[in-house]
């Protein structure tokens, strides 16, 4: 039997563990019929979510709030869900899954007794520019794949229904199989309709992340990619108050804090992540990462993993 939580309390534990994603109540509910928990695949957080409010639902002003960025991979584990998300609709049962993007708006309708899904937190942008492009986001994966039943087999070798169980699962191998499931061939971007300029910046950002660690990243070369001008590509960016170099540097280093924050020890590994994100002056690197933290990646690093005073 289900434990009933009071509302408040569930929409903090979502709080708490996915970022703002908003639980929405049924008409007049005050207590939820479910709870929210959380376990550990690896060095992942997994988000387990049961309830039966209206629906979750992330808006604008959510993404606006949260400082990290995630893919979430979503298991429906009992009853239905159905997912408006990345221009895709979806109705997840038992065993299937799908993708969302934390830095897209989204909703999803679980208004059952029964209904729960499980969630691993995958950073973004170390998910999207380490592997092939051509992640599906937002559409469902159904329980009959082949590949589906596969990952799904991995992901519960170590972790059970209940939440319980080994927890020492691989995350790089779940990463690389999720992307194998997720992932179809690309098709270039021939026949893409360009027709305005929202458009091209959303198809730009696509192109950025899936190909930030890449020597060739450049402003000629996203314009080449866009069928554009460097100057036409210069303003799509100005219109959005930033700069082509200055998005990808900001994404690079989110790549290495990414990293860091995962990473218990480094011990001289901070330049071999620099150079993964793309960045080939270490002293540029340092410069830039001490300018924005303000503080050392290697003092960044021991301040996200020093142990919390002790409570007398």
């Amino acid at each position: 039997m289900l434990r009933e939580t009071p509302f408040d309390q569930w929409y903090e534990d979502l709080h708490a563990i996915c970022g703002a994603y908003d639980g929405v109540p049924q008409r007049g509910q005050r207590a939820v019929k479910g709870q929210i928990g959380v376990h550990g695949f690896d060095h992942l957080d997994v988000a387990d979510v049961w309830g039966n409010v209206a629906k979750i639902e992330r808006d604008r002003a959510g993404i606006r709030r949260d400082e990290n960025e995630y893919i979430f991979f979503v298991i429906e584990m009992t009853g239905t869900l159905a997912v408006d998300h990345n221009e895709s609709q979806s109705r997840l049962t038992p065993g299937d899954c799908l993708l969302l993007d934390s830095t897209k708006e989204g909703v999803l309708h679980m208004a059952e007794d029964s209904s729960r899904l499980m969630s691993v937190h995958l950073p973004r942008q170390s998910f999207l520019s380490e592997r092939r492009p051509g992640v599906r986001i937002g559409e469902r994966l159904d329980a009959g794949n082949p590949v589906n039943a596969m990952l799904t087999k991995h992901f519960f070798r170590f972790f059970n229904e209940n939440g319980a169980g080994d927890r020492q699962g691989n995350a790089t191998l779940l990463f690389d199989m999720i992307h194998l499931a997720f992932s179809r061939p690309e098709d270039g971007l021939a026949g893409i309709e360009l027709s305005n300029a929202a458009d091209r910046y959303e198809l730009a950002l696509d192109l950025i992340d899936t190909h930030l660690t890449a020597d060739y990243l450049s402003l000629p070369w996203l314009a080449a990619q866009l069928g554009q001008s460097e100057r036409q590509i210069q303003r799509l960016f100005q219109a959005q108050g930033t700069s082509f170099i200055d998005l990808v540097r900001s994404k690079r280093y989110r790549f290495v804090t990414e990293h860091l924050n995962h990473l218990p020890h480094v011990h001289g590994r901070i330049s071999d992540i620099a150079y993964r994100a793309g960045f080939q002056d270490l002293s540029n690197f340092n410069r830039g990462f001490r300018a924005r933290f303000g503080m050392s990646p290697r003092d960044y690093h021991r301040r996200r993993h020093e142990a919390p005073p002790h409570m007398a």
